[in-house]
């Protein structure tokens, strides 16, 4: 998720960069430039966020998905934008795909003997 706010950021600053290179390509103040056009500036702003937005859909929908299924979970859980999957945190801290975890969250089973664990090999 702060990738995306990252590109949002990003936006933003090219936004203003662009308007700034106008005003000194016009001789024209910045500040006395952005508050004559200050509706058009906005606009400009606000469509630049929403194209970034659109673009970034699929994984603005996977990371809701997965964090409304950590939830569900009562689990730590984030989405990997450069892996494309959701991740659950393991009880020693690190970061599986939740599609392949077999165990629950916590790490306890019901009716377990002993202190072998399957989940991690000891």
């Amino acid at each position: 998720m702060w990738l995306f706010w990252l590109f949002e950021a990003l936006g933003f600053i090219a936004v203003l960069v662009l308007i700034f290179i106008y005003c000194r390509f016009r001789k024209q103040g910045f500040w006395s430039f952005v508050w004559q056009k200050l509706k058009w500036v906005s606009l400009a702003i606000v469509a630049v966020w929403l194209i970034i937005a659109i673009l970034c859909w699929n994984h603005l929908y996977s990371a809701t998905q997965c964090y409304f299924r950590g939830l569900s979970m009562k689990a730590n859980t984030k989405y990997s934008i450069y892996l494309g999957e959701c991740q659950i945190e393991t009880p020693r801290g690190s970061f599986i795909p939740i599609d392949r975890t077999r165990s629950l969250p916590d790490g306890s089973k019901s009716g377990d003997e002993g202190s072998h664990d399957e989940y991690y090999g000891y």
